[in-house]
């Protein structure tokens, strides 16, 4: 079955042509370590088949029974869950009012963890003791959960935000007796939704020590360079790490793929082939977009598989999910084309072969995306089929260096002031807020209460270090997967499209913007910005818009310097102010520009962090000289830079900004900016601070390695360039980066 397709990739001549690099991955064997365990608990678990545990299992155990918060670090598919299923049972054994918070990044997500949970406990004699408490929970079963609360709440964390904390009397009896937090799928709360979820988890303590109770926190990872310290950053509490796996891993064949000409036909192309060679195959797609045209594709090619094959998205409704995950599972469906979104935890069986259309962005999410393939110990396959971008490019030419590489770090600013001024004010609201909170740094809110206090948003006490909040229900107001005012996009009829922050509303939505939501296009026909709405028109069009803007940064303050051979950078606080002047309209087919469309649109202004260099007077003169366009290298630095920052830390081109000058007003030099694209920053920059070196050394090796002469999307070019890409000189970037480098 995989041998069929491995010998095709191996033996046909195109498909040798199109392989970039291929590795076996040997398997690994098994670790076993045994420990004490309730006797009855023992019995079910062996009557389930599990009559032994993993090394990461047992250690895992012991350390939560000795009350000490852990983050579980292991592979896909090692058992993480049932390492801290076993202790919050034993608990609930021992302690019948005994409560526990399971939180999952997703809705959805909740629903396997529950079956199995529930699943042991009823045949332990304990009934069913957990239930899903989330968006997709009826309004008259909460009311029953809230009166007869389980022993475990499945929920997330903007269910925490909006239905739990702010109405916390109703749920007292649960904030009482809460033993256990666990956080899963942890490397998910990154940038943005990382500090405010960081947020959310301090107002969670707050009113667990309100009513009394201080929760032992457990969670678990995908592999990241930095569990420990993300965990804390998260909870604000120390924690110790379990990252040696005991499980085992069947043998993988990991092939990368470089197109002749579309990725997307040589991606379906192997889907159909893989299923035809009777593998239970899932293909993971970086758009909602791809993943519907693929599935169309593959009916095209092979009609005889439109009963086994399924496309799988967030924008499915919850019981279209759960269907599909059911049938996948089952063994009923062959294939399946998903976005991340079957990325995460939810189980869908063992799968023969995972085909990524497109580097998922990091070497984290390229893993645990594999692992989603791999029959106990049947050998599995990975095909990365590349698209036109840096970091694909980058692997093809050296696809050693994915296995070599480091897993990049998950960043979050936890005392983001813009995130920190939100839910602060949402703490008041729930508990008022006194000056020796433990769960908040108060001397870093400091300036951010007093903020509060001037916009009458908070209200000191008659006693001092007491403040309360002037506003009911602040949390309605505040979305914790954005940073900034939140912008509805609704229909004509006022139907809810979706939404955008401040930030991006400008750059998505202005008007004659053509907005892709679950797979329809929109045009947008007004932008009310008292209203914070834009409205739109459902079209169906074979053209799409791309903003055209010019942007200015100003440096507020500069925080750190550092230094690496030629080059020095600081970094510290920018206001960034973007301006959309006017927008592109280019063919689908092609890209081919069609038209431009001027805007009046007012500016959007934020403050961040960011990191900048200056090119001295002389560097400046040999560019010159050695007839280089001075805007055209910079700008080209700027872009590869930006590129390559995935390749260290969790996040998406889109969450970095930067600009280039030719001459920068405040020193009348050349000067490149690299910023956080989100308001107040979420530290994605401050760690670039800490890799210049190999930051740097990436970033060249992309621009002396792509085979184009004068720059194209996998070096130097940006699809989502405000400037439409111009100028662009890679030959004088190649030279100002190897400069840099000198001694």
């Amino acid at each position: 079955m995989i041998q069929d397709l491995v010998n095709l990739l191996e033996n046909d001549r195109e498909m040798q042509l199109q392989t970039a690099g291929k590795r076996h991955i040997r398997p690994v064997k098994e670790q076993y370590r045994e420990f004490e365990l309730d006797e009855r608990l023992r019995k079910v678990l062996e009557n389930k088949g599990i009559r032994r545990f993993y090394s990461h299992q047992a250690d895992a155990v012991e350390r939560i029974r000795a009350g000490k918060n852990i983050v579980l670090m292991t592979p896909t598919a090692s058992g993480k869950s049932l390492a801290y299923h076993i202790p919050v049972l034993e608990s609930i054994i021992a302690d019948g009012n005994t409560h526990a918070l399971f939180i999952f990044p997703l809705k959805g997500l909740e629903q396997d963890q529950v079956k199995n949970l529930n699943g042991l406990s009823e045949t332990l004699g304990l009934g069913r003791v957990g239930e899903v408490y989330d968006g997709d929970t009826p309004g008259e079963r909460r009311r029953e959960i809230r009166e007869n609360l389980p022993n475990v709440i499945f929920t997330n964390p903007d269910m925490l935000h909006l239905a739990f904390l702010p109405f916390h009397r109703k749920w007292e009896g649960l904030f009482r007796s809460l033993k256990f937090i666990v956080i899963d799928e942890i490397h998910t709360y990154r940038g943005v939704f990382g500090s405010h979820v960081a947020q959310v988890l301090r107002r969670l303590r707050r009113v667990c020590e309100h009513y009394g109770s201080s929760p032992q926190c457990i969670s678990a990872s995908a592999t990241i360079a930095n569990p420990e310290r993300l965990a804390g950053d998260l909870m604000g509490l120390p924690f110790s790490v379990v990252d040696e796996s005991g499980a085992p891993s069947a043998g993988k064949q990991f092939f990368f793929m470089s197109p002749i000409e579309s990725p997307y036909t040589l991606t379906t192309k192997l889907f159909v082939q893989s299923m035809r060679a009777g593998n239970r195959t899932i293909v993971f797609a970086k758009a909602r977009k791809i993943t519907e045209l693929i599935y169309s594709w593959a009916l095209n090619y092979a009609p005889e598989l439109r009963e086994k094959i399924s496309p799988y998205r967030a924008g499915f409704l919850p019981e279209e999910r759960r269907e599909i995950e059911a049938r996948l599972f089952s063994g009923e469906l062959l294939g399946v084309v998903s976005t991340s979104a079957l990325e995460l935890g939810v189980d869908i069986g063992g799968l023969d072969c995972c085909i990524l259309c497109g580097y998922p962005g990091s070497v984290s999410s390229t893993w645990q995306r594999a692992g989603r393939v791999g029959r106990e110990r049947s050998e599995s396959l990975v095909i990365l089929v590349a698209i036109q971008d840096a970091l694909d490019q980058y692997f093809m030419r050296h696809p050693a260096e994915f296995f070599a590489k480091s897993h990049e770090a998950a960043v979050i600013d936890p005392f983001n002031e813009y995130v920190m001024k939100k839910h602060l004010l949402c703490a008041a609201a729930e508990l008022n807020l006194r000056h020796d909170e433990p769960s908040f740094d108060m001397q870093r809110a400091a300036s951010v209460i007093a903020s509060l206090v001037s916009e009458g948003l908070l209200l000191p006490g008659k006693k001092s270090g007491i403040w309360f909040s002037t506003v009911k229900m602040p949390q309605k107001d505040v979305g914790i997967r954005a940073v900034g005012e939140r912008f509805m996009l609704v229909s004509e009829s006022g139907r809810l499209i979706g939404e955008l922050s401040g930030a991006r509303v400008f750059r998505e939505a202005f008007p004659g913007a053509v907005y892709l939501h679950r797979g329809k296009h929109y045009r947008v026909i007004e932008l009310d910005i008292p209203k914070k709405k834009a409205v739109c028109r459902a079209v169906n069009l074979n053209y799409y818009t791309q903003p055209v803007s010019g942007d200015t940064t100003r440096i507020i303050e500069q925080s750190e310097t550092r230094k690496f051979g030629r080059l020095t950078v600081h970094w510290g606080r920018l206001r960034i102010v973007q301006k959309v002047m006017g927008y592109d309209t280019k063919r689908v087919a092609d890209g081919k520009w069609i038209s431009t469309t001027p805007l009046e649109l007012p500016d959007h202004a934020f403050e961040t962090e960011g990191l900048w260099t200056v090119v001295d007077r002389d560097t400046e003169r040999e560019i010159e000289h050695r007839g280089f366009d001075l805007g055209g290298t910079l700008h080209a630095v700027e872009h590869t830079a930006i590129a390559c920052l995935p390749l260290f830390a969790l996040c998406d081109r889109g969450d970095i900004g930067g600009l280039s000058h030719t001459g920068f007003p405040d020193f009348n030099l050349p000067a490149i900016f690299v910023y956080d694209g989100h308001e107040g920053g979420v530290g994605l920059t401050r760690r670039a601070l800490d890799i210049i070196p190999e930051w740097l050394e990436a970033t060249l090796r992309i621009l002396e390695e792509c085979p184009c002469e004068s720059g194209c999307p996998s070096c130097v070019q940006d699809a989502q360039c405000g400037n439409r890409n111009q100028p662009l000189d890679k030959q004088g970037a190649k030279w100002l980066l190897k400069r840099w480098r000198e001694e």
